[in-house]
C-alpha cells in the first residue's frame, strides 16, 4: 500500500489495509466517514490496487460521478503509469466516459440499479460500492435491498456501504451483522452557531471580504431574491455572487469550484450538500430548508421543508477540509429555522414520501412483488395499495398484481410510468408520430422547457396550441431548433436551457428505443389527435371535468384544483392533468399550498373506453337531432363507477325510413324545446304571459316541408331556412302580438332574442327582471 504515501494525510489512509481485509473477507462491510475523510475517491482506490478486477461507483448525481472521476483520475495519474482516462471512467443514463479497461466505475444509481435488476450487475472479482447511501434516494433504496438478496444467494457477491453520519448500527443488523468502519473525517475545527438571518449574515461578511462563503437556500427562486439582495454590495467589494443548483448549464456550476481574489459566496440548493465537494469553503450559513418533492394525501407536490441534523452535519461538513471553518444556521426571510435540537435525527427516506409506481413495475417486470422484497424502510400499505392502483388503470398489472403485456412493453422504456404508456399507445401509429412523441415525453420527463406562472408567459408567441400543454412545449422546441429564437432571449422569454439540453440527451434515447428517426416537423392536425389520444393513455387514471368557478374536479376522487396559470389548455370540459400541489412562502412569512393540476391535454370521451376498457363501461346511445351537425346524430354514455360521460356527437348518415322517422321525431323534439326556451325567457323580460306554442303545430310543419329527410344538407336553401325558423318563437307570432307585447321594433327584438344573441341577452335582463316586472306591471297584455 505504499504507493498511496503521498496521500498520507487523509483519515481514510490511516484505515486503508484494514478496509481492503474487510471487504476480502465479507460479503458486506459497512463504512462510515465524515466529510473530507476521502471515501468516495480514496477507497476505490485501495480496492483497484489491491486487485479487484472492477470496482462499481454509485453515485447519486450526475455531477458527482462526473467530478469525482476527474478527481480521481489525476491522483491515479500520479503515482502511476497507466492511462488514468482508460482505467477511471463513468456512466450516467445519458454520458459514457470509460472503456473496457476501466477498474473504477462511477455510476449514478438509477443506471446500476437497471444494470442490477436486468442481470448485469457486478461479477465475481468485482464489487459493487454503494456511496451516499445517507441520502436513502429511491434507487439506493432498491439497490440496498437488491444487495441483501444478492448477498443471501450469492456466495461471491460483495458490496461495500459508504456514507456519512446515518444510523449504521441498524444497518449492520439489516445485513446481518456486517463489519463496520468510523472514520473521523475533517481535520479542521468547524464552529457552529446561530445566526441572525441570512441577509445579515451575509451583509455582515461582505464588510471584510476575503472568505469563501456557501450559502445553503430551499430553492432557485431563493437563490435569486438573495443574489437581487446582496448584488450591489458584493460587486462594491469584488466578491462573486455564484449561483449553484440543477438547472444551470456545466460551465455555469463549475464557477463554484474557481478560486477568486477576494473570495465567493455560493447560494445553492441541496446539491452542494453532498457528493459535490468545494474545498476552499471558510463558512456555510445555513438556511435549514430544502424544497423537496414529497406526496401528501396521494398527491405529488413541492414542499419547503425543515431539513434534519444529519443534514446539518451534512451541511456543516462543506467548510473545515483544507481549514478551519463556520457553521451559522440562521433563517431565511420570515420564514421559521428550528433548533439544531428540535430538528428530526434523520431525513424522511425517498421511498416513504413518493410514488412507487415506476418501481413496483420494475419489480413486478422481473417477478417480484413489491411487498415481498426486504427494504431498509418498509413503503406503506397505502403507497403500494396505490401505486398498484395506478398500474392497473394503465394497464400494465393485473387487478390481481400480475404484469400484463402493457406493464412488459412499459418497462422497456426508462421514464415514469405514464409516460411509459404514452410511449406503448403510440406504437400503433406511424414513425413520424412516434417520434414526435419522443420529443414530447423527453420534454415532459424533465418538467418542461419553459418556466410556469404568469411572469414568464413570452415562450406562448411560439405556439398556437390550444388543446395540450405537452404538444405546446414541443412547438417551442421547435421554434428553438430551427433557429427562431435566439439565446440571448432565453431567459426573458422564460425558457430553461438547462432543460432544452437534457431534453436532447432524452431524446435521443427514446429515439434509440423506438427505433426512429428525430421528426423536427410540425405537428399536422391528424398527428395532434394520434399525440394527443397518446397522451391520454397514459394520464386515464388522472381526469377531471370542468366544474363550478372553474374548477376542474377529478373524475374518481371528487378532487378539486385550479388549473395551473402557466397552462395553454382553458375551457375543455374533460381534460387529462396531473396534480400537484406547490407551496409557497405568504408576505406574513407562512406556508400556503396551491392545488393546482399541470400538463393538461383536453379528452375526448370516446377515446376512453378503447384506451382503457377495464375502467370504462358502454352506456345506452343517445340519438337526437345535433344543430352543429345539422342531422340525426349519436352520443355514446360512458360510465365509470356510476358516474356518466357523454361522448361527442357522431352523425347518423345511414337514410333508411327508420332514420327518417327519427329525424323528424327528434328536429321537432329539439325546435319545441328552443320555442319553449326562447317563450319562458320573454315572459322573464317582460312579466308577461305569452301563448305556448303546441309541438303538433311544428311537427305538421315538418311533415309538409321535409317529410322524408335524415338531414337538413339535403334541402334547398329556401325550405332549409324555413325548418331552421321553426325553432324561433318569431315564426309564430305576427307584428300585431309583438306591437302588443311592447317590443315596437322587430329587428331591434330580433337582435335581442336572435338564436345567436340570446344567451348573453338573458344572462344581462335577468338582472334587471324585477324592476322590469314592476314597470310593466299594470300594462294590458
Amino acid at each position: 500500500m505504499d504507493n498511496f504515501s503521498e496521500f498520507n494525510d487523509l483519515p481514510t489512509r490511516e484505515f486503508a489495509s484494514e478496509i481492503v481485509n474487510a471487504v476480502d473477507e465479507n460479503q458486506v462491510t459497512i463504512l462510515t466517514a465524515e466529510t473530507g475523510a476521502g471515501k468516495s475517491t480514496q477507497v476505490p482506490q485501495y480496492l483497484a490496487e489491491h486487485g479487484y478486477s472492477r470496482i462499481i461507483v454509485t453515485q447519486p448525481r450526475i455531477l458527482a460521478a462526473r467530478n469525482l472521476t476527474l478527481r480521481v483520475r489525476e491522483e491515479w495519474a500520479e503515482r502511476n503509469l497507466e492511462d488514468s482516462n482508460e482505467i477511471i471512467g463513468y456512466r450516467t443514463a445519458h454520458e459514457r466516459d470509460d472503456s473496457g479497461k476501466s477498474k473504477i466505475l462511477y455510476c449514478t444509481d438509477g443506471l446500476q440499479l437497471v444494470r442490477e435488476l436486468t442481470g448485469i450487475g457486478t461479477n465475481p472479482g468485482q464489487i459493487l460500492v454503494l456511496d451516499e447511501v445517507h441520502e436513502w434516494n429511491e434507487n439506493m433504496e432498491v439497490l440496498v435491498a437488491w444487495a441483501k438478496k444478492r448477498a443471501q444467494e450469492e456466495p461471491n457477491f460483495k458490496v461495500l456501504v459508504m456514507s456519512a453520519t446515518f444510523d449504521v448500527e441498524s444497518l449492520a443488523e439489516y445485513f446481518g451483522g456486517a463489519t463496520i468502519f468510523k472514520i473521523p473525517g475533517r481535520h479542521f475545527e468547524v464552529k457552529k452557531r446561530t445566526g441572525e438571518d441570512i441577509l445579515s449574515e451575509l451583509f455582515t461578511q461582505l464588510e471584510t471580504p476575503g472568505r469563501n462563503i456557501l450559502t445553503f437556500l430551499p430553492g432557485k427562486s431563493e437563490i435569486q431574491d438573495v443574489s437581487d439582495a446582496i448584488i450591489k454590495k458584493a460587486d462594491k467589494a469584488g466578491v462573486p455572487v455564484i449561483p449553484l443548483h440543477s438547472q444551470l448549464e456545466m460551465e455555469e456550476q463549475q464557477k463554484a469550484f474557481g478560486k477568486y481574489k477576494n473570495g465567493k459566496i455560493i447560494l445553492s440548493t441541496n446539491i452542494a450538500q453532498t457528493s459535490v465537494t468545494i474545498d476552499d469553503i471558510d463558512m456555510v450559513i445555513d438556511s435549514g430548508l430544502e424544497r423537496r418533492s414529497e406526496v401528501r394525501n396521494g398527491v405529488e407536490g413541492l414542499f419547503i421543508s425543515q431539513i434534519s441534523q444529519a443534514d446539518c452535519l451534512q451541511r456543516a461538513g462543506r467548510a473545515g477540509r483544507t481549514k478551519p471553518g463556520e457553521y451559522i444556521l440562521a433563517a431565511y426571510d420570515t420564514m421559521p429555522c428550528l433548533p439544531f435540537e428540535e430538528r428530526p435525527e434523520y431525513p424522511t427516506p425517498e421511498i416513504l414520501r413518493k410514488h412507487i409506481d415506476r418501481l413496483t413495475l420494475r419489480l413486478a417486470n422481473i417477478g417480484i412483488d413489491i411487498e415481498t422484497l426486504d427494504f431498509y424502510h418498509d413503503p406503506s400499505k397505502t403507497a403500494i395499495k396505490r401505486a398498484k392502483r395506478t398500474l392497473v388503470a394503465l394497464g400494465a398489472l393485473t387487478k390481481t398484481g400480475e404484469i400484463t403485456g402493457i406493464g412488459r412493453e412499459m418497462e422497456r422504456f426508462p421514464v415514469q410510468s405514464n409516460y411509459a404508456r404514452m410511449l406503448v399507445e403510440v406504437g400503433k401509429y406511424s414513425a413520424e408520430v412516434k417520434a414526435k412523441l419522443a420529443t414530447i415525453i423527453a420534454i415532459a420527463e424533465i418538467d418542461g422547457i419553459v418556466k410556469s406562472g404568469t411572469l414568464y408567459t413570452g415562450w406562448r408567441r411560439f405556439t398556437c396550441q390550444t388543446k395540450s400543454d405537452l404538444l405546446a412545449q414541443y412547438d417551442v422546441l421547435l421554434a428553438i431548433e430551427s433557429g427562431q429564437i435566439d439565446e440571448e432571449k432565453y431567459e426573458d422569454l422564460g425558457i430553461i436551457y438547462k432543460n432544452v439540453l437534457k431534453a436532447r440527451e432524452t431524446e435521443e434515447r427514446l429515439l434509440r428505443d423506438l427505433n426512429v428517426e428525430k421528426s423536427g416537423q410540425k405537428i399536422t392536425k391528424t398527428e395532434e389527435e394520434s399525440l394527443t389520444k397518446s397522451i391520454v393513455a397514459g394520464q386515464i387514471d388522472q381526469l377531471w371535468t370542468l366544474g363550478d368557478r372553474r374548477l376542474y374536479e377529478n373524475i374518481y376522487n371528487g378532487d378539486k384544483r385550479e388549473i395551473s396559470s402557466g397552462s395553454v389548455v382553458k375551457s375543455y370540459n374533460l381534460i387529462a392533468a396531473t396534480a400537484f400541489d406547490l407551496q409557497i412562502p405568504t408576505p406574513s412569512g407562512e406556508l400556503e399550498v396551491l392545488h393546482l393540476i399541470q400538463g393538461a391535454t383536453a379528452v375526448k370521451t370516446d377515446w376512453l373506453f378503447e384506451l382503457a376498457p377495464h375502467m370504462f363501461k358502454l352506456g345506452q346511445t343517445k340519438i337526437f337531432y345535433d344543430p352543429r351537425l345539422n342531422c340525426l346524430a349519436q352520443k355514446r354514455q360512458l360510465t365509470f363507477n356510476k358516474r356518466s360521460l357523454q361522448g361527442s356527437s357522431e352523425p347518423i348518415l345511414e337514410d333508411t325510413e327508420q332514420n327518417r322517422y327519427l329525424f323528424r321525431k327528434e328536429f321537432v323534439k329539439w325546435a319545441h324545446t328552443q320555442v319553449i326556451k326562447q317563450r319562458q325567457n320573454l315572459e322573464k323580460y317582460y312579466g308577461r304571459r305569452i301563448p305556448p306554442i303546441n309541438q303538433n303545430l311544428i311537427e305538421k310543419e315538418v311533415r309538409d316541408v321535409a317529410p322524408d329527410i335524415i338531414s337538413l344538407d339535403q334541402l334547398d336553401s329556401d325550405r332549409k331556412k324555413y325548418m331552421i325558423s321553426l325553432s324561433k318563437i318569431e315564426t309564430y307570432f305576427d307584428d300585431n302580438f309583438w306591437d302588443r307585447l311592447g317590443a315596437n321594433n322587430f329587428s331591434s327584438r330580433k337582435r335581442k332574442f336572435g338564436r345567436n344573441n340570446h344567451r348573453k341577452s338573458w344572462v344581462e335582463h335577468k338582472k334587471h327582471s324585477k324592476k322590469q316586472k314592476k314597470l310593466k306591471r299594470n300594462k294590458k297584455f
